[in-house]
């Protein structure tokens, strides 16, 4: 893939009646430059990066579902190497929704932000900009459509070793 850039800036701004002003998709103004507010838009900007990460490995994860859909489509069945990336999918599928909510934290509210309220209007106001909530829900989607998918084209394969095992038992 291509490197990605981009700028951030978090502005003092001493004179703000509150402890965060005007945030956008390149900077963030606030009355002071503390340890939280290191620690909040350091957590977004993190998960902002991650989730294009994410959503970049989810396409590449319905690409190659999409190739098994076009072969079975074609043919009617699978092919051991189809079988196997199949398995890879479903494995890689369930991985990535885990690391997204579990390691990422992308559906957590931030502690100091919980327990800070002063900290609450910059860690909101850097969510939205950056639509995490909405990004996620995208990803999600992607990643829900991949295990639709992937239960049915498993039932076939149980269906079909189930009907074979039945053959071996008649002969």
């Amino acid at each position: 893939g291509f490197e990605r850039r981009e700028h951030f800036e978090v502005a003092l701004q001493p004179q703000l009646e509150t402890a965060t002003g005007k945030i956008s998709a390149d900077r963030a103004m606030v009355r002071e430059l503390d340890m939280n507010t290191v620690g909040i838009v350091s957590n977004i900007m993190g998960q902002t990066v991650a989730l294009d990460w994410h959503n970049d490995t989810v396409d590449e994860l319905l690409a190659k579902f999409s190739s098994v859909n076009s072969s079975v489509e074609r043919t009617g069945g699978f092919t051991s190497m189809e079988r196997h990336t199949l398995f890879q999918v479903v494995a890689r599928n369930n991985s990535l929704f885990i690391d997204m909510v579990g390691k990422l934290g992308i559906k957590d509210r931030s502690d100091t932000a919980w327990h800070l309220s002063q900290y609450e209007e910059l860690h909101e106001g850097m969510r939205k900009e950056f639509d995490l909530d909405e990004r996620f829900l995208n990803v999600e989607f992607k990643l829900n459509l991949i295990q639709q998918n992937a239960k049915f084209f498993l039932e076939v394969l149980h269906a079909q070793k189930s009907n074979t095992l039945e053959w071996v038992i008649i002969v």
